[in-house]
């Protein structure tokens, strides 16, 4: 259904088919494996599998590049234009991403099928009995993997400025190559002995140890909703057939010769679907609905909210400037002013300051001169938001308790960053980590863990690279009226940057892991912080309570239980967010109008810059309205009935339940 989906979506989203294909090369491989090579060693079938897929991709991407040098067929010119005929595009139109991935196919294939056979090489030697180690590898990699759609979105909304299309291109390919990591590491591995090195990974432990298993299902809820509940009805018909056709005679239940099950009458689901069932419902259905809603929050405000608006705003800012009149001098210092300004809103990229630079600058000077000028002030911008960031947020926020309690300055993740940190000069993990991490989030961190700010600014300074690859891409797109190269170099430019960052942002999460993997004992004996400690039984304590009083169902220790209206509350609203969200991403263009930094209000919306939110688009964002109004709902519920626990807990009474929101308790 979801590659259905995504073939049909083409006309939307022109790269799903090669996504499609990112899917069928490992889908036609199992099918194989299964049908007539079920009794081939695990490890001997993928290295059979695996070179010739390797050798296959090399040769598309051999043959690709020797096309383009032979034929003089470079993506311009003639060439270009007969391109944009074949797709249907417009030809005065400065960009066709349908017409740009016909032409790259070829070298996004081969790149498909020699990533696809290094894969394959490195679980061959995983699954081998005596290579334990890399084992523990390829489970590491499918780890880091897991964070690739959270670092997905952040480059996403960050390069969604300047080119909407890339954006989500990042974002698609991200999801299909999470999913294919994941089946391929399990198929070959095994879910029981994944499911055993997975956790014993200190990142992915302190995961767990965190309550963040109920942030897993709330992903897993907000994302696998619809297959499970297509194959949850599956399974019940499939149970009432059997029922039909081997318990004609009323019999109870009937344990068929050939087949290892037992089909009882009472049961409407398959034995394996009602065992997972049986798991699903046990899940703590409160504290995983209001995450559900948290995660379609932080997506809605990622793109709508710090993406299309942030870009309304920079373009409203850039046509008042450009009509004022004004000279150079005062240009850069309103853009340094604005600048900072944006670099002290936490979910704001650091990416959108380089772009407004990069539009704005050269057009009060000469081309290449505003882009040098642009990319120093904007370098000079991150530098000074960094010490802003680290020295007076940071080091301020660091004597709380609770914001030190909230970052985990005890945890072996967070004392791992401490030891990266702390190395003098420019190691490339604490490069990976300064550059990748996302601007604000990462300089408040280092100044919470009180680190040398002088330090930082040079483990950061690499991000220069980034910065003007950034400005590059915003300036050509100022010169992609004259047609040529210019667009080509722009979308080439920021893919490189948007590429730096997400694979920075990728790999320091690995040194992090690599690290607490490396240096545990060491780690585990630095003197902790009692404070912290305190603050944290305090808040598991608080996390027991609130579990305690909303709890879905009541456990066996207590009767406390959900009222049935609370219950619906919540269902509606992650039904509402996950809706808004699919819809908002699937059909954005139905939504909200295409709009980046480049583009004009007055000329791209009439000169109203709530046009850029079309009629779909206003409704779901009534619908999202909603939902946050069903997550406030029930948080204001949960507070009365804590406040009502306490109380009875005090006074030495039972808690009055009419007065506390419904429910029963035998408290």
């Amino acid at each position: 259904l979801i590659l259905a989906g995504l073939v049909m979506a083409a006309g939307t989203y022109p790269q799903a088919p090669l996504c499609v294909y990112l899917f069928l090369v490992p889908t036609a491989f199992y099918a194989l494996r299964i049908q007539l090579l079920d009794d081939t060693r695990m490890s001997s079938f993928l290295k059979a599998v695996g070179y010739p897929s390797a050798v296959g991709g090399t040769a598309m991407v051999a043959g690709w590049l020797i096309w383009v040098g032979v034929t003089d067929s470079p993506w311009d010119g003639a060439l270009r234009a007969r391109y944009y005929a074949l797709m249907l595009c417009d030809p005065a139109a400065p960009a066709c991403l349908p017409a740009a991935i016909l032409y790259f196919a070829p070298l996004g294939a081969g790149m498909v099928n020699l990533l696809f056979g290094g894969v394959c090489y490195m679980l061959a030697l995983s699954v081998t009995p005596k290579r334990y180690k890399t084992l523990h590898v390829m489970v590491r990699m499918f780890a880091l993997c897991a964070m690739l759609i959270v670092a997905a979105m952040y480059v996403q909304a960050a390069v969604s400025g300047a080119n909407s299309s890339l954006a989500n291109t990042v974002l698609l390919f991200a999801i299909a190559g999470l999913v294919l990591m994941a089946v391929l590491v399990a198929k070959a591995v095994g879910w029981e002995m994944l499911s055993k090195r997975f956790l014993n990974i200190p990142l992915i432990k302190k995961v767990q140890q965190s309550f963040m298993s109920d942030w897993a299902k709330a992903a897993m809820f907000f994302g696998g909703w619809l297959p499970f509940g297509i194959w949850i009805a599956l399974a019940l018909v499939k149970q009432r057939v059997r029922v039909f056709l081997w318990l004609k005679g009323g019999e109870a239940q009937v344990a068929p010769p050939r087949a290892p099950l037992t089909v009882r009458r009472r049961d409407w689901l398959t034995q394996g679907a009602g065992q997972i069932w049986s798991v699903v419902s046990a899940w703590r259905w409160n504290s995983v609905l209001s995450k559900a809603i948290w995660i379609g929050v932080f997506f809605m405000v990622m793109n709508f909210g710090f993406g299309t608006m942030t870009n309304v705003f920079i373009s409203w800012l850039i046509d008042a400037l450009l009509a004022a009149g004004l000279g150079v001098g005062p240009v850069i210092g309103i853009f340094a002013v604005v600048g900072i300004l944006l670099f002290m809103i936490p979910p704001v990229p650091g990416f959108a300051v380089y772009l407004m630079g990069s539009f704005l600058i050269p057009q009060f000077v000469g081309f290449w001169v505003g882009v040098v000028v642009s990319a120093a002030v904007s370098f000079g911008l991150k530098v000074s938001a960094l010490v802003i960031q680290q020295k007076i947020i940071g080091e301020q926020l660091g004597s709380l308790v609770s914001v030190r309690a909230l970052i985990g300055v005890n945890s072996i993740t967070m004392r791992a960053i401490r030891k990266i940190l702390e190395q003098p000069g420019m190691g490339l993990a604490k490069m990976c980590i300064l550059v990748g991490g996302p601007d604000w989030p990462t300089s408040v961190t280092t100044g919470i863990l009180r680190l040398n700010v002088f330090s930082m600014i040079l483990g950061t300074s690499p991000v220069v690279v980034v910065v003007f690859a950034v400005t590059l891409a915003g300036a050509f797109q100022l010169r992609k009226a004259e047609g040529g190269v210019w667009e080509s170099l722009s979308s080439l430019t920021l893919a490189v940057a948007s590429g730096v960052m997400f694979a920075s942002l990728v790999a320091s999460a690995y040194f992090i892991e690599d690290t607490a993997e490396k240096h545990r004992e060491e780690l585990e004996q630095l003197p902790r912080d009692e404070e912290v400690d305190a603050q944290d039984a305090v808040k598991e304590e608080k996390s027991r309570v609130f579990n305690e009083v909303t709890a879905w169902k009541p456990a066996e220790d207590t009767a406390y239980t959900m009222p049935l209206w609370m219950r619906a509350n919540l269902v509606l609203g992650a039904g509402l967010q996950v809706v808004t969200c699919y819809v908002a991403q699937f059909f954005a263009s139905r939504c909200f109008v295409p709009f980046q930094m480049t583009d004009s209000i007055e000329e791209d919306l009439d000169g109203d810059w709530t046009r850029v939110v079309r009629p779909l688009g206003r409704f779901i964002l009534l619908l999202w309205c909603v939902s946050v109004l069903n997550l406030l709902l029930f948080r204001f519920w949960a507070g009365t009935r804590v406040k009502a626990y306490h109380a009875a807990r005090e006074g030495g009474g039972g808690m009055d339940l009419q007065t506390a929101g419904g429910g029963k308790s035998s408290a």
